[in-house]
């Protein structure tokens, strides 16, 4: 007897009576799990494009002279001839008086012009190992103060942060797809506790351990398949209308069209639920032909 080829009288009999319960519960665990995934590659996605650039940025103040109120203009362009080669650094920004002044907070100050104000400007580096050649800079400043500013001299607090999210992150899920497990085993131990006698009857018909754990592994990925791509489907919107609503950044694209973002989501979720089945399926094989040898069926 041909069990794979003959699924039928195992389909009407195990777990036939749950159906709905493993759409249910499929749908419901795999939805969470698809939503904590989609969460981490996000929060993947911004932090390191975040990370990325802060390493890369470098601050550089330039102080006037006591007799000086701002850097001269000749100076100022002189500073940024010094940082225009492209192979070293990709990107330049100068701070300019309404910038400090916002971002110190000193809009309603009428007497700003008259206060000694830094030259400052950032720059990107093309490789965060870079360093900023200080001799250069001083030839060009003359004889007036700077300091220098390494973004990622203080990144060190925030690795530990995001190293924490992360197992976090990974910790929960991990909870999650433990629970999605035993339920499934629960479940499974008790159908086959109600059909002893159909298993001993099927394998008294010619069919061994492994066969049956095939057919029934089988069995319980199809139950369990349409509860699961629903899941990933509504996910995958749900994301998309929450990342747009809220503007949450982490996305490849800022510019894709919804469409796009749904397909990404979808493409990256169907990934992740394929490799979830494949462990579950591998995962039933195994504690099935274990339930079996242990019970009845050992040769």
């Amino acid at each position: 007897m041909k069990i794979i080829e003959n699924l039928y009288p195992f389909r009407e009999i195990f777990l036939n009576k749950e159906n709905k319960l493993l759409t249910g519960l499929s749908f419901f665990i795999v939805g969470l799990i698809s939503l904590h995934f989609i969460f981490y590659l996000n929060f993947f996605n911004f932090y390191g494009s975040w990370l990325n650039k802060e390493s890369s940025l470098v601050t550089i103040q330039i102080i006037p002279e006591k007799k000086e109120k701002r850097i001269p203009v000749k100076i100022q362009n002189h500073i940024l001839n010094l940082y225009s080669d492209k192979k070293y650094y990709s990107n330049i920004e100068i701070k300019n008086d309404d910038k400090i002044r916002n971002e110190l907070g000193l809009t309603e100050l009428s007497s700003f012009s008259k206060l000694r104000i830094p030259f400052i400007f950032e720059i990107n580096l093309r490789e965060k190992e870079y360093f900023i050649d200080e001799e250069k800079l001083k030839n060009v400043i003359e004889n007036r103060g700077f300091d220098i500013y390494y973004h990622r001299d203080d990144l060190q607090n925030i690795y530990d942060l995001i190293y924490k999210v992360n197992l976090f992150i990974f910790i929960f899920g991990f909870l999650i797809t433990v629970l999605f497990f035993f339920f499934l085993t629960l479940l499974l131990k008790i159908s086959l506790n109600t059909n002893l006698k159909f298993l001993e009857i099927i394998q008294i018909m010619g069919a061994d351990n492994k066969k049956i754990s095939l057919t029934l592994s089988i069995i319980l990925i199809k139950k369990i398949l349409p509860g699961s791509i629903l899941a990933i489907i509504l996910t995958s919107i749900f994301s998309v209308l929450i990342t747009n609503l809220f503007s949450i950044p982490g996305n490849i694209n800022d510019n894709i069209i919804f469409a796009n973002n749904f397909f990404y989501y979808l493409a990256y979720l169907s990934l992740f639920l394929l490799s979830i089945l494949f462990f579950l399926f591998c995962y039933f094989l195994i504690y099935l032909n274990y339930f079996l040898e242990k019970r009845f069926f050992i040769k």
